[in-house]
C-alpha cells in the first residue's frame, strides 16, 4: 500500500452555501462543505473550465471538521419577466436561497498522489480565478492555505480526529449517510452518491 498524504484547507467566511439538493426556485445548503463544492473551488483555483474532465480528482478522499457551526439563514430574491415553461409570456418568480452564516471548516484532502496535492496547494495559493464559498457572492474571509501549508504524510483520521468535541465527516464505504454530491461533470450537472461517516471527536 502506498503512503497516503493529506492537505488541510481552511474554509471560513461570513456566508457560505453548499447546495446538493437545489431545484428550480429553491437553493438549499448542507451544514458543511460538499465534495462538489470543494472540487469546484479547486477547479477555479487551477483554471479548469466546467466542460473539462475532472476525473483525476476521483483519487482524492475528502473529510471535514467543523471548527465553528454555521447559523442557517435564508433570503428571498424576486426575478421579473422570467419566461414561463409553457412559452406563454413571462412571470415573476420568488426564489428562496439558504446559506450558513459565520461558519468555519477544516477540509482534508487525502491522496496517494503527492504530486496532485502539491499542484492543488500551489493553485490555491495563486488561484487562476476568484475563489468563493459555494456562490460567487460569498468570498473567503481568510486564504484557504498559509504560505507554509503542505501535504503531509498521514490520513484524514490522523489530522481531523484529534480535536475533542468537534463534528467530523469522513468519506467511508460503510458510512451511515449518502449525499449525491460526487461530481462527474459540472457542465452536464452529473453527480453520483458518496458515503459519509460522521462522529464527534472524543465522543461517541
Amino acid at each position: 500500500m502506498k503512503q497516503p498524504y493529506t492537505l488541510l484547507l481552511r474554509l471560513e467566511g461570513p456566508m457560505q452555501s453548499w447546495g446538493y439538493r437545489s431545484r428550480f426556485d429553491y437553493r438549499d445548503t448542507a451544514l458543511e462543505p460538499t465534495r462538489s463544492g470543494v472540487i469546484g473551488l479547486i477547479c477555479a483555483a487551477m483554471g479548469i473550465a466546467r466542460s473539462e474532465d475532472i476525473s483525476r480528482f476521483d483519487a482524492i478522499r475528502m473529510g471535514v471538521r467543523v471548527e465553528k457551526e454555521g447559523r442557517p439563514e435564508s433570503d428571498y430574491q424576486t426575478a421579473h419577466d422570467v419566461a414561463k415553461a409553457s412559452g406563454d409570456g413571462t412571470d415573476t418568480v420568488i426564489s428562496r436561497r439558504d446559506y450558513l452564516a459565520d461558519a468555519s471548516f477544516t477540509v482534508g484532502l487525502q491522496c496517494e498522489n503527492l504530486g496532485l496535492l502539491e499542484e492543488i496547494a500551489l493553485a490555491l495559493r495563486r488561484p487562476v480565478w476568484p475563489l468563493y464559498l459555494g456562490r460567487k457572492a460569498f468570498p473567503l474571509a481568510v486564504p484557504p492555505l498559509s504560505p507554509f501549508d503542505r501535504p503531509r504524510p498521514g490520513t484524514l483520521e490522523d489530522f481531523l480526529g484529534g480535536a475533542p468535541g468537534k463534528r467530523v465527516m469522513l468519506e467511508a464505504p460503510d458510512g451511515e449517510r449518502t449525499q449525491d454530491d460526487w461530481p462527474i461533470s459540472f457542465a452536464e450537472r452529473q453527480f453520483m452518491p458518496r458515503s459519509v461517516h460522521s462522529y464527534v471527536s472524543g465522543g461517541a
